[in-house]
């Protein structure tokens, strides 16, 4: 009898000691820290994922929100190993990111991948067509076509331009005799501010 317990404890044992522990699986992390152009913390961001760019322009379908803590960082755990697009935006101070607004490959599973991003301030920029003759222009913010017919009286305005100075084109497109006016405007953009340049 006594031959049998020992036989039974050293099996109980035995096949005790053969249980492999069981793997530690790290969590699915993405964070994110941000600051402004003089590498100050920026805390109170709300940050947005999306899961594709139709979602991240229009806004829409947000997967996961959170905002900065006080030392500008923000983390995303356990989710979907995918490509992520994100939104960085803090309306009361004006700050967003402009750049490095996705992930272009999926986020790697059971890792931390984690991202540094400076924001930019901005401000809201309007262009009235105030055409003493009602012409009407083709106006181009640096170079490229912002609208390529602004009517008499129409304003046309972008509401999250990082704030810095751009060179604003207004070209005539008609009632012109021999040739036509084509005038260009240095404009500041200052953060959490509205300016507006009248043509012409």
């Amino acid at each position: 009898m006594k031959i049998q317990i020992a036989a039974i404890i050293a099996t109980v044992f035995v096949l005790g000691s053969c249980t492999k522990p069981k793997p530690v699986i790290n969590p699915t992390v993405f964070s994110l820290h941000l600051a402004d152009d003089y590498d100050n913390n920026l805390d109170g961001v709300t940050v947005n994922l999306y899961g594709d760019s139709t979602d991240w322009a229009n806004g829409t379908n947000v997967l996961y929100t959170t905002k900065s803590s006080d030392s500008g960082n923000v983390s995303f755990s356990n989710i979907p190993s995918q490509v992520y697009y994100f939104s960085c935006r803090d309306t009361a101070n004006c700050w967003i990111n402009n750049t490095a607004y996705f992930l272009g490959y999926p986020l790697a599973a059971n890792q931390t991948t984690s991202i540094g991003l400076t924001l930019a301030g901005y401000g809201t920029l309007n262009i009235k067509n105030t055409s003493a003759n009602r012409n009407p222009y083709e106006i181009k913010i640096n170079g490229k076509v912002w609208a390529s017919s602004l009517a008499y009286g129409q304003t046309i305005t972008k509401k999250t331009l990082p704030a810095q100075s751009y060179s604003i084109e207004a070209i005539q497109l008609g009632n012109f005799i021999g040739y036509r006016a084509d005038i260009i405007y240095g404009v500041t953009v200052l953060q959490c501010q509205s300016v507006t340049q009248n043509i012409p």
